[in-house]
């Protein structure tokens, strides 16, 4: 009986001959095979030629999705944070590199702050006039149409930090910035680590903040203590309720940031005024409170239109 010899894991044959085209520096060729290996393996270990290959390629916003996904093991190791950062600066995202510093330590991450600091020096040189004109466009968002708003800032990143602090600020005071918008671009000042004071236009305030001081929205101690609320006043007889709820209370305590704590004094009796808008304890000021997200939201969903 001829002896059976088993055939080669497909995923395994294209792995072998993507990296073999990635050495030799055939980046077509690895991208095809790599690809292909990924699908039937959809591993870190495959994801990681493939973004190389397409770095080589040219085509770093095809190694996003791959980079988002498996951001803690490219922050895991130098040569793969260096890779991480070839591709961010390849596209580049500036506001994504700045941001991703903070996760980096030690002597590599002055290496790495020299390398995006030298980056948007070269790149200020070549585009100079391109990113002028970007960046005026951004500082003034608020003469714009609500969804062309949304559409520009995904633009933000493009701008070196100086361009996009400059760009950003104006922003942040403007009535005609919806607030979901003006948080976003606070929230990239944090991310950037701008350390200067900025005027910030809130729900019936205004004021001056640092924004490398701030936790970023997402991290807002009274937005998550009245969430916690939430959770433990809905409890677990309805954990669908409680996550449709909290969702969609993390995203419109969003507008308030970085005033939440000004407007919510008591984050369990806000708790329980949203959950019961029409109950006799839910004081004026909630209910102007829960009438303006209402209005912003309602904002927003026009905005996708």
């Amino acid at each position: 009986m001829a002896k059976v010899v088993p055939l080669p894991n497909n995923g395994s044959r294209h792995l072998t001959l993507g990296v073999s085209a990635l050495q030799k520096k055939n980046y077509a060729s690895a991208v095809a095979h790599l690809e292909k290996a990924y699908k039937e393996t959809p591993l870190f270990e495959v994801a990681r030629p493939l973004v190389k290959a397409y770095v080589g390629l040219k085509q770093p916003s095809l190694a996003l999705p791959y980079v988002s996904q498996y951001m803690e093991d490219f922050l895991s190791g130098e040569s793969t944070t260096q890779l991480l950062f070839d591709v961010l600066l390849a596209l580049p995202d500036y506001r994504f590199a700045w941001a991703v510093l903070n996760h980096v330590d030690g002597r590599l991450r002055q290496t790495l702050t020299q390398r995006v600091a030298d980056a948007e020096q070269q790149d200020g040189a070549a585009h100079a006039a391109a990113i002028e004109t970007l960046a005026k466009k951004l500082r003034h968002l608020g003469g714009y149409g609500a969804h062309t708003q949304e559409t520009m800032i995904s633009d933000l990143g493009r701008l070196p930090k100086a361009s996009m602090i400059a760009a950003a600020t104006p922003n942040l005071t403007d009535p005609d910035v919806h607030p979901a918008i003006r948080v976003s671009l606070l929230d990239a000042l944090t991310a950037v680590g701008a350390d200067d004071k900025v005027k910030v236009l809130g729900y019936q305030t205004e004021g001056e903040i640092v924004p490398s001081a701030l936790p970023g929205v997402m991290n807002d101690k009274t937005l998550l203590a009245v969430l916690n609320q939430v959770q433990l006043q809905i409890g677990l007889t309805d954990p669908e309720l409680m996550r449709a709820t909290v969702e969609t209370l993390r995203f419109e305590l969003g507008y308030l940031y970085p005033f939440i704590d000004q407007s919510v004094t008591d984050p369990k009796h806000f708790a329980a005024s949203y959950l019961n808008k029409e109950g006799a304890d839910v004081t004026a000021q909630e209910k102007a409170i829960f009438n303006w997200l209402g209005e912003q939201t309602l904002k927003l969903s026009e905005m996708a239109k």
